[in-house]
């Protein structure tokens, strides 16, 4: 009853100030061989996720609205473009989200290490999708 009275509470508050809060993925838990790999020129998350049948299938998915800002990882919506200025681009995954971690440029022209999590990426029937 405590952790349903805390999840109200901060939907609530949510709604109340106008942030919307990003949808936890929820793929790293039905899929392996998770890995960063470019689809042409586009950023793109690889994986090996599992059918409602238990088969294993190759999928991958294009990340989307993810940017570099002055070295910082940051969420938007569109095309993602951190992958033209960003290197050393890994995810990594746990039971509980996926993360996004690159070293950016900054405006500067030094480098910076960041992180941010991959948010509302599922796996549906062997697919990742948003």
């Amino acid at each position: 009853m405590k952790h349903k009275t805390l999840l109200i509470s901060a939907l609530l508050c949510a709604a109340s100030t106008g942030t919307a809060m990003a949808a936890s993925s929820t793929f790293q838990n039905t899929c392996s061989n998770i890995t960063f790999t470019y689809s042409g020129n586009d950023a793109a998350v690889q994986a090996t996720c599992l059918t409602a049948a238990g088969t294993p299938n190759n999928t991958k998915l294009v990340i989307m609205g993810i940017s570099n800002q002055n070295g910082q990882l940051t969420s938007g919506s569109g095309a993602s473009t951190f992958q033209q200025s960003c290197g050393n681009i890994q995810i990594s995954a746990t039971a509980s989200g996926a993360m996004l971690s690159a070293i950016c440029r900054t405006a500067a022209g030094g480098a910076n290490a960041t992180t941010i999590p991959l948010s509302g990426i599922n796996n549906n029937n062997g697919n990742l999708s948003y």
